[in-house]
């Protein structure tokens, strides 16, 4: 639902007007950590690809990042939360990881 391409002059015009899906890759923490200078935390994922061209945008936040498990189930892994820009080279998209407030969750949603 969010932005397919970022032209600030024009930013309406480049809405999605369906609701689109981006295949990324999950990126190592410690690799992500580095290339945002040791700000991803715990409680973050990041996920894209490292060549850009792939990413969640703006009006994507809150969104689902889904993996599938053990016997294909789909789980949710992450909430597309911030990054630098849309799908740019070294600048993967940052989520919440949900399994760090897996506990929060739960006491807040019974």
């Amino acid at each position: 639902w969010g932005f397919l391409k970022i032209i600030w002059f024009s930013m309406l015009s480049h809405l999605a007007k369906t609701l689109q899906e981006a295949r990324v890759r999950m990126i190592n923490q410690s690799v992500c950590s580095k290339l945002y200078d040791d700000l991803i935390t715990s409680r973050m994922l990041c996920a894209g690809n490292l060549n850009g061209g792939v990413d969640a945008c703006q009006g994507d936040s809150g969104g689902p990042l889904a993996c599938t498990g053990k016997g294909n189930r789909w789980y949710l892994a992450g909430i597309v939360s911030w990054g630098e820009g849309c799908a740019r080279r070294h600048r993967p998209g940052v989520y919440t990881k949900v399994t760090a407030l897996y506990d929060w969750i739960r006491q807040n949603t019974n």
